[in-house]
Formats: structure tokens, sequence, C-alpha cells
């Protein structure tokens, strides 16, 4: 038996590490929110002794809590008081209006644990049964589209400006927003080119939602709703533009080729498609967060996230043409096309 020493590895283990303590940081995240961390800094900078008190924690915890939502960018210190930065002024406080807060209450107490997730990997089958289920049960359980409605809005609205800001709108008139939710995207572009009508086209229960938004925003005369199953119903005519924001990565290639298609037939010459969506890098091995929304997609729907190829791949087979891809906000890009 050898006694020589051991060698030391090639590399070091943080990689190892910072996945495993990932495992606390967005419960840590949410424990933030509830407690209302991010509005009561933006009142007043707290050392760690005045935030303890005022969330009612032991220094030990208020140390342990601070001290990760600093290390994550959220908070900063100066003279040894904790305050927000500019991505907790943005989007963790709740008078903003890109608020994440719905999203993050969504979903904080969703049961994904190692079991969970090899048992989809292995059975391919999503958590929560298939995208049609979910569509029916938000159409006849209002609560439940209202919370997903909102859950969405949250995390879409400033990707919404992006796009508006970001595409050339020039000559469009008229613009369909394919299952749109809340209608987020129609209202940033309907405040950004007051010019353009909009259609959120959805199921009636979300159509009722989407009406209160736009109602909200300002805009309930330039943004009307159309209700409609994308797969099944007509599709109203007259628009310019067809959008589609985190649609395609819900279902297969069967189903996105039959949205594309339909897309294509109710355009007129010329008429474009927008696809919204964080693209994959072309060997699907990155950007991180792209790969693992993709983990996510198979966790809960029946798609996955796509590089730009396999999009381009779809819409030349329903026979658009002049592919382009514009990336837009953070993750996001938008692939366009027209139809000739």
């Amino acid at each position: 038996m050898t006694t020589e020493p051991l060698p030391l590895p090639s590399c070091d283990d943080r990689r190892v590490w910072d996945v495993w303590m990932s495992w606390y940081q967005f419960p840590a995240l949410a424990v933030a929110d509830d407690l209302g961390l991010f509005a009561l800094l933006e009142h007043a900078p707290l050392t760690q002794e005045g935030a303890a008190k005022e969330l009612r924690l032991s220094p030990r915890s208020a140390e342990a809590l601070l001290g990760v939502m600093t290390a994550l960018g959220f908070l900063e210190q100066r003279d040894g008081r904790f305050l927000n930065t500019e991505v907790s002024r943005n989007f963790l406080l709740p008078s903003s209006p890109y608020y994440w807060g719905g999203m993050i209450q969504f979903v904080r107490d969703l049961a994904i644990t190692r079991e969970t997730v090899k048992d989809v990997l292995v059975k391919d089958r999503p958590r929560g049964g298939s995208m049609d289920a979910m569509w029916e049960t938000h159409e006849i359980k209002e609560e439940q589209a209202r919370a997903f409605t909102a859950a969405m809005h949250t995390r879409s609205l400033h990707l919404g400006v992006a796009m508006a800001r970001r595409i050339d709108f020039s000559g469009v008139r008229r613009f369909l927003d394919v299952a749109g939710g809340s209608g987020c995207f129609s209202i940033a572009l309907a405040r950004q080119h007051p010019s353009v009508r909009c259609t959120v086209l959805e199921l009636p229960t979300v159509c009722k939602i989407a009406r209160e938004y736009v109602t909200r925003f300002g805009v309930g005369d330039r943004v009307d709703t159309v209700e409609a199953n994308m797969f099944r119903d007509p599709w109203p005519q007259g628009y310019d533009v067809h959008f589609f924001s985190n649609i395609y990565h819900d279902w297969d290639r069967t189903r996105c080729l039959h949205l594309t298609r339909r897309s294509f037939e109710a355009l007129p010459p010329g008429g474009r498609i927008l696809i919204h969506e964080v693209l994959l890098d072309d060997a699907k091995d990155g950007p991180l967060v792209g790969v693992t929304d993709s983990l996510h997609m198979v966790f809960f729907t029946e798609g996955k996230q796509r590089t730009a190829g396999e999009f381009r791949e779809l819409l030349e087979e329903a026979g658009f043409r002049d592919v382009k891809v514009t990336p837009t906000f953070a993750y996001y890009s938008v692939v366009e096309a027209r139809k000739p």
C-alpha cells in the first residue's frame, strides 16, 4: 500500500460550491421580499443592528440574510449601512412598475427537488401534466389564471418596453399579441408608438384580466382583446405583425410549426412575425440562464429553449423569409421574419 502524498486536484472546486450554495439563494431572496427588506432600506439605509431590529431577526440571522443579499448584488454597504442597489430599486421594490414580486411569490413554494427533477427527466413528462390541461385549468379557475398572469406580467413589462424601443415598428398599423397574457407587450408598444393599434389574442378568462391591465395603464383606446384558442380558433385578419413572447418554449416542434404556419396564413404579404425568447448558443451549452431555463421548460412544459438556427428552420419551413435576430434586453432576443 502506497503512502505517498496525495496530489492536489488540477483545479479548485468553487463551481461545485457555487451550485451547492445556490440552493439557498432564491429562498433567501423570497424571504427578503416577504419581510419587506428592500422597501425598508429604500426608506432609510440601516446598519445590520438596525435592520435586525426592524425585521425582528436575531443578529446572526440578519448578518446572514444581509450578507447573501449583498453578495448577490441586491444590496451594498456604505459607511456601515446597507442600502439598495440599482437592480433592487428597479426590480425588487413593490413601488416599481417592474417589481418581480409577482413571480417570486408565484414560484417560492414550488417543490423542485432532486427526486422531482429526476422523475421529469427520466420520464420526459412535465411535472404539471400537459400544457393543454394547464390552459384549461386557467380558463376554468380564474384565481389561478390571475396569479399566473400577474407573475408573467411582473417579469415581462420591462421586456416589452425594451422590445418597443429596439424593434423597428415604422409603417406598422396593427399588432397582434398572440397568447399575450396581461397585454404587457401591447401596453408598452402602445405607450411607445401611439399610432399602432394592438390586439391581445387570449382565452376568454385571460382576456378579461388583460382588459384590466390595459385600462390601468391608460391605453384602452389603443389595445383591445380577441377571445380565441390560438391552436384551434380562427385568427383575426388585417394585422401587420404577429408577436409571440415566451410561447414557443412551452411547446414541442410540431405545435410550434403549427403556430408558425397559422401566422403565415393569416399575415398579408410583407407582414412580419416576431418571436421573443431567450436563445441558446448554437452548441446548446449556454448561456447558463438559457440552458437552465430549458431544464425549467422540461420540468413544467412540453417545450424547451431553442437556438436562433432552430427558429430559422421553423420559420423558413412555414414559408417565412429574411430571418434576423435582434438582442433586446438582458437574455432576450427577437427572432423576426417576413412573409414574401
